[in-house]
């Protein structure tokens, strides 16, 4: 196993990295890394190398946006949604960290041209499982490396997650020049959007990355020159690569997709494509063609609540956006919670305060005139 240590200025090829990210040397010899572009390239934009904080779900979805992530989120726990990001750009490679405090649920494509490669930073068991399709991730894993599946991700409370995303191509080089010749370019990374990693090379990944995030708040002008952004892809693709391979020899461990996701899918991809329509938890059931038991307990497997709570709480996010964008002069919150379907005025405010953690008026005064509207709930 290869394990670096990550020290700007004084580089060591061969380290070893414990848990606490403190490198010891050793003495064999690393591959000789593959000729790549070393300066950074744009980062949609550069995210100006600065933490990128938020207090809200609005605000949230609008920072990962500008990094390049075409997401939609949705909140599903009470209270404000408070964290940050960190982002920058290593060569071709492309590094964020995302730390979140509450509950959440995210869709929408993945970045295009890029293998995303997802890990849990926390290294924790939690209670409240991570969610990728359906199914319960691992603590120590590689996920959504299926860049044609989009994103359907349920993330716990508090939580810190890493993403790295790379050119196809660019894995497929290091690959080759580390050994790996039957890589093939990721192929078959295609047929499981996660796989598992054994604790010791998903601990010299994880130590890494969280050596990289430190640097990056403590110094970001450093990670901008070039010889540190070539000693940082010498250090991080051979653990990359190496967890990725070990990883596709584990795949027989992944376990099948519960048998009501897709359903759970188009019952979601309906609700937010019809957020103000009408609707009962019947009518759900005849459009996916399946019991109330069976819709029930897919919600519920999933996404943790059943189909009617989603439904609301994708509707308070519809009322919430409406407010944001509104003229807090002219505009009626009783008309708008009408709208989406809240025609009792009590309850449609104590909902809103427990999922958002202000009153609906808090939320029309704290927008400006006029702004432009956020993007609907559509996957």
């Amino acid at each position: 196993m290869i394990v670096p240590s990550l020290v700007l200025g004084m580089h060591s090829k061969n380290a070893e990295v414990s848990p606490s990210g403190e490198g010891t040397t050793h003495g064999s010899s690393s591959p000789a890394p593959p000729t790549l572009p070393l300066e950074p390239e744009a980062f949609a934009p550069r995210a100006g190398l600065q933490p990128q904080d938020w207090s809200s779900v609005e605000e949230m979805q609008a920072v990962v946006r500008r990094v390049g992530l075409p997401l939609e989120l949705l909140q599903l726990e009470s209270g404000a949604l408070g964290g940050d990001l960190l982002a920058c750009a290593v060569g071709p490679l492309r590094l964020l960290r995302l730390r979140m405090d509450r509950r959440l649920h995210s869709w929408g494509p993945k970045p295009p041209g890029h293998l995303t490669i997802a890990l849990n930073l926390d290294g924790r068991p939690a209670t409240d499982p991570w969610r990728s399709h359906g199914r319960t991730l691992p603590t120590h894993c590689l996920f959504g490396l299926d860049s044609s599946r989009e994103v359907h991700l349920i993330l716990p409370q508090a939580v810190t997650m890493g993403l790295l995303l790379i050119p196809r191509e660019v894995l497929r080089q290091w690959a080759e020049r580390l050994g790996w010749l039957n890589f093939e370019g990721g192929e078959a990374l295609l047929e499981s959007n996660w796989l598992p990693i054994d604790q010791q090379r998903w601990d010299g990944l994880s130590c890494y990355l969280r050596q990289i995030f430190a640097q990056l708040r403590r110094d970001p002008i450093s990670l901008q020159h070039p010889q540190a952004q070539r000693l940082i892809l010498e250090d991080l693709m051979p653990l990359l690569v190496e967890a990725l391979v070990t990883g596709l020899g584990e795949r027989s461990r992944l376990e099948r997709p519960p048998a009501r996701i897709e359903l759970v899918k188009e019952v979601q991809h309906w609700i937010h494509a019809h957020p103000g329509a009408p609707t009962t938890l019947a009518d759900l059931c005849d459009r996916a063609h399946i019991s109330r038991r069976t819709l029930i307990q897919g919600f519920q497997d999933h996404l943790g609540m059943g189909p009617m709570a989603y439904l609301k709480i994708n509707r308070l996010h519809g009322v919430r956006r409406v407010l944001l964008a509104a003229d807090s002069q002219r505009a009626r919150i009783g008309s708008i919670a009408a709208e989406w379907g809240f025609l009792n005025a009590g309850h449609f405010a104590r909902d809103y305060r427990l999922l958002f953690g202000e009153r609906p008026f808090d939320t029309l005064q704290a927008s400006p005139r006029g702004a432009p509207a956020m993007g609907a709930l559509n996957p």
